[in-house]
């Protein structure tokens, strides 16, 4: 999947922090997607305790009441994780990899994105504080591990890829839209105990949206490595398309031209992953 570039090397005290890091990252950045995943998936229950002076159930805390499955949210948890797991698993076995190193941040990011948007989740629109502090304790370790890689270093070494680009330009508008009411949806629902889906899973949509298309943009940048971001947007844009076909009343389900678009859309990804040819001094 890789070639030799022209990517510097880490010095060995640099490589031991990135795998520490990334080893790290890898735990806190897969905790709330796992149990998510886990979750909807029907390994974990989790049993909501309700109280008699809850409010009445907010439209959307309804809205998610009325569509009990699963199946999208699954894939979106699991499409997560496939995102930036993947990155901090490729830091650990080469540290160097510049592909990797901005494949995690730019996961990491669509993270930190939502959860501001979110707020706590915990809580009736986010009165409790405008971001849960935890949830951004855990996107440290994996930012961190990404950082010190050295995301920017050898700007301009690789070629720009312009198709992985414009495939994440187009992506951008529909998705941030799409992302944003994921997770005003998780912010909004109160009382928690009418929603389903309240433990995080509008946000780990929300998540997705956000980075599927960072995570193409920053493999269009290049940089050793690169396929694998590429490959896992293009994958999970198409599983998220598959699911939302095959499951259209599942909560989060797309409406079927746009679960078309998601599918069409990830086919694309992988072709301009896959047919982008080697230069002729090696280089991808």
């Amino acid at each position: 999947m890789s070639t030799r570039t022209s990517d510097p090397g880490l010095s060995r005290g640099r490589r031991i922090s990135v795998r520490v890091l990334a080893g790290l990252g890898l735990v806190t950045y897969s905790l709330l997607f796992a149990f998510v995943a886990a979750e909807t998936s029907g390994i974990v229950t989790s049993s909501p305790v309700g109280s008699p002076d809850d409010p009445l159930p907010s439209p959307e805390a309804l809205a998610g009441a009325a569509a009990p499955g699963e199946a999208v949210h699954l894939v979106g948890a699991l499409g997560v994780l496939a995102l930036g797991a993947s990155g901090l698993i490729a830091l650990l076995l080469g540290p160097h990899r510049l592909g990797a190193s901005r494949q995690v941040l730019a996961a990491v990011l669509a993270f930190l994105v939502a959860v501001p948007i979110v707020g706590n989740p915990d809580n009736v629109g986010g009165q409790a504080g405008a971001v849960d502090p935890v949830l951004l304790v855990l996107g440290v370790p994996p930012l961190l591990a990404a950082l010190v890689a050295g995301p920017f270093r050898a700007v301009g070494s690789d070629p720009l890829r312009p198709l992985p680009l414009i495939l994440a330009a187009v992506a951008i508008p529909i998705a941030a839209s799409w992302g944003v009411g994921q997770a005003l949806n998780q912010r909004n629902t109160f009382p928690p105990t009418a929603d389903p889906h309240h433990q995080a899973h509008w946000q780990a949509m929300a998540v997705f949206a956000f980075a599927v298309v960072l995570v193409l943009a920053a493999a269009a940048f290049a940089g050793s490595g690169w396929r694998l971001g590429a490959t896992m947007a293009g994958m999970c844009a198409m599983a998220f398309g598959v699911t939302t076909i095959v499951a259209p009343t599942a909560a989060s389900a797309a409406e079927p031209i746009w679960a078309v678009a998601a599918l069409v859309w990830g086919v694309a990804v992988l072709y301009a992953a896959w047919s982008d040819k080697p230069r002729a001094d090696g280089r991808r």
